[in-house]
C-alpha cells in the first residue's frame, strides 16, 4: 500500500498489472481515455505506470505498440542524461566553459559573455541569447558550433530563461568532445541497453554529432521505462544507472520559466513552474520530458506514477489538463477491489481507438468505370510529379505517382489504415538520397461524396500529421487534386498543392499545374520544439 516507490526486478518489458491492484479504478481510466479521445487534440498513445507496473496502455490506429514515435524535444531530457553520466565519469563539469570544447570553431571575435558561458547555462536554457541559432543552422551543413559561438548574447548567461534548441545541440556536441563518442553511442550501453531499449533511432547532423535537441524516435513503452528509471532515482534492477543526485538536480526548478507571452495564469500553466536541466517542472510537484505536439513523459513522485503521452496536439496545455482533471484524482494510496466489468469496458474502448474514423458514401459507379486504368499526366510543377494513377479495382486503393522515372505507390485501406513500408518520407518530395531503411507509412481512403476521394497518408515514425490528397472528379472531365496537412493546425505543415486536370482523351486525365504554398501556422505556444 501507500505511495512509496517500488523497485521491482525488470526483464525487457515493464510488468503488467490491473488498475485496481495498483490503486486506480478502471472506470476513472476509461473517463481519462474518453477525455483524450473526445478533446480537440489528436492523441496517438498513452501508457500509465503505477508502482512500477503498466496498468493501462493504448494506441490510436495507425500508431502501434511496436512503432517508434518522433519525440521532438523529449530528446532534450535524454541529452541531459548523457551530460549527467559524462559528469559522473569525470569527463566534464557543470562549470566548464562552452567555448573550451571547440578550439577549432572559435570565431574571430568571441564575446565576453560567450567566454563565460558554462555547461550549466546550456542545461538551464539560460544562454542569454534572444534568438535561437538553430533555425539559422538548420539550412547549413557547415560548422554548427561556430554558428552558436558567433551568435550575439544580450543577457548575462545564467540569468534569463529563453528556450534555445541550439543550446541542447551544443550539449550533445560537448558530450562527444569530452567522451570521444557520439551522444547516442555513449548512451547505448549506459542507458538504452540496460533498459532493454533497442527500437530507437536518433538523427545526426552532417558533421556527425547526435542532434540532441530533437530527432529521437522511440516507442511509448520505452518512454515509460525511462520515466520509471527517473522515478526510481536512477536505479534499475539494483544497479544505479544514473546518479540520484543528477536526477534530483535535473528535475528541480533551476530557473524561472515564466513567459510574458503565455497568457495562462501561472497556477494553471505547466510551462511556468520552473525549468531544470532539460526537464520542465509541472504542477502537482511533478516534472516532465516535453516535446512539440504533446509528447510527454510525466513523472509524479508523490503518486509513484509515470504517464506517457504521444500526440499531434495543437494546444498542449489542454492535453496535460486531461491528466490533472481525470487521472490524478484517481491515483489512490491503497489497492481497490477488483472490478472486472469496468476493466472489460476499458479494454474494449482502448481496442477501438483510431486517430480518424471515416465512413465512405457510395461512389459514383460511372465515375469508377471512367477512371479505371486512367493516367493523370502532369505538366511541370514544383513537386516534380509527372503522373498520377488511381486504382480502385480492389478493396484497397492504390495511388501511384511518378517523378520522371521514379514510381512510388501508396496502398490505402477503405476507411481503415493500411501500414506498409516505403522509401520516401513525404508524398511531396522524392525519396531521400541514401535512404536504406524502409519507412513506415499508413494510409486510408474515404469517399467524402460520390465524386470526391480523400486519401490520407501518415509517416507514423517520421511525422505527427497526415498528408491528405483530395481528388475531386468534375462532371466536365476535370480532376482537381488538393494536397494539405492534417490536422491543419499542426506546425511544420507540408506544402499545400492544387492540381487541376482535364480529361483530354478517353485514356487519360491531363493535370495541368501544381501550385504550392506554405500554410501559415499559428499555435498558442510557439517556443517549444
Amino acid at each position: 500500500g501507500g505511495c512509496k516507490p517500488t523497485e521491482p526486478t525488470y526483464t525487457t518489458d515493464l510488468p503488467i498489472s490491473t488498475p485496481e491492484a495498483e490503486g486506480v479504478s478502471s472506470a476513472a481510466i476509461l473517463q481519462f481515455v474518453d477525455a483524450l479521445d473526445q478533446g480537440e487534440n489528436e492523441i496517438h498513445s498513452f501508457v500509465i505506470v503505477r508502482h512500477g507496473k503498466i496498468i493501462s496502455e493504448g494506441w490510436w490506429n495507425p500508431y502501434g505498440k511496436d512503432l517508434r514515435h518522433t519525440m521532438f524535444s523529449v530528446s532534450k531530457s535524454f541529452t541531459s542524461t548523457g551530460v549527467g553520466l559524462a559528469i559522473a565519469e569525470n569527463k566534464l563539469a557543470l562549470t566548464d566553459k562552452v567555448a573550451s570544447f571547440f578550439p577549432e570553431s572559435i570565431p574571430d571575435t568571441l564575446s565576453a559573455y560567450m567566454k563565460e558561458m558554462t555547461v550549466e547555462d546550456l542545461l538551464k536554457m539560460s544562454t542569454g541569447m534572444d534568438t535561437d541559432p538553430l533555425f539559422q543552422a538548420m539550412g547549413s551543413t557547415g560548422d554548427w558550433p561556430k554558428i552558436f559561438l558567433s551568435t550575439p548574447i544580450q543577457h548575462e548567461p545564467g540569468t534569463v530563461f529563453k528556450y534555445n534548441n541550439m543550446a541542447t545541440f551544443m550539449l550533445s556536441a560537448i558530450v562527444q568532445k569530452a567522451t570521444g563518442e557520439k551522444l547516442f553511442d555513449f548512451l547505448k550501453p549506459r542507458l538504452f541497453e540496460p533498459l532493454g531499449i533497442t527500437n530507437v533511432t536518433w538523427d545526426e547532423r552532417p558533421a556527425g554529432f547526435t542532434l540532441g535537441a530533437i530527432g529521437l524516435r522511440i516507442a511509448s513503452n520505452d518512454m515509460a521505462k525511462f520515466g520509471q528509471l527517473l522515478l526510481q532515482k536512477g536505479k534499475w534492477n539494483g544497479k544505479q544507472l544514473i546518479p540520484e543526485s543528477w536526477i534530483a538536480a535535473a528535475s528541480a526548478a533551476q530557473i524561472d520559466s515564466s513567459d510574458p507571452e503565455n497568457t495562462n495564469p501561472n497556477e494553471s500553466n505547466d510551462w511556468a513552474q520552473g525549468y531544470g536541466y532539460q526537464f520542465w517542472k509541472s504542477r502537482h510537484n511533478s516534472y516532465r520530458a516535453d516535446g512539440l505536439g504533446g509528447q510527454f513523459i510525466l513523472v509524479l513522485p508523490e503518486k509513484d506514477a509515470v504517464v506517457v503521452l504521444t500526440a499531434s496536439s495543437v494546444i498542449t496545455q489542454d492535453e496535460l489538463n486531461v491528466v490533472w482533471d481525470n487521472l490524478l484524482p484517481a491515483l489512490q494510496p491503497e489497492p481497490l477491489p477488483e472490478d472486472k466489468a469496468a476493466l472489460d469496458k476499458l479494454t474494449a474502448r482502448v481496442a477501438s481507438l483510431a486517430v480518424s474514423k471515416t465512413t465512405s458514401v457510395q461512389p459514383d459507379a460511372a465515375l469508377l468505370a471512367r477512371i479505371a486504368g486512367k493516367k493523370i499526366t502532369c505538366a511541370q510543377n514544383e513537386l516534380g510529379i509527372t503522373a498520377l494513377r488511381v486504382d480502385l479495382q480492389q478493396a484497397d486503393a492504390r495511388i501511384a505517382f511518378e517523378r520522371d522515372s521514379v514510381r512510388s505507390e501508396i496502398t490505402a485501406g477503405p476507411d481503415t489504415w493500411k501500414l506498409s513500408d516505403t522509401q520516401f518520407n513525404t508524398l511531396n518530395a522524392a525519396p531521400r538520397t541514401g535512404q536504406t531503411q524502409p519507412i513506415k507509412m499508413a494510409a486510408t481512403y474515404t469517399w467524402v461524396d460520390a465524386t470526391t476521394l480523400k486519401v490520407s497518408a501518415r509517416f507514423v515514425e517520421e511525422a505527427i500529421s497526415s498528408e491528405v490528397w483530395l481528388f475531386q472528379f468534375k462532371d466536365n472531365g476535370t480532376v482537381q487534386v488538393d494536397v494539405k496537412p492534417e490536422p491543419a493546425g499542426m506546425p511544420f505543415g507540408r506544402p499545400v498543392v492544387y492540381c487541376k486536370g482535364r480529361l483530354s482523351s478517353p485514356a487519360e486525365f491531363l493535370a495541368c499545374y501544381f501550385y504550392a504554398y506554405w500554410v501559415s501556422q499559428r499555435r498558442r505556444r510557439a517556443k517549444n520544439v
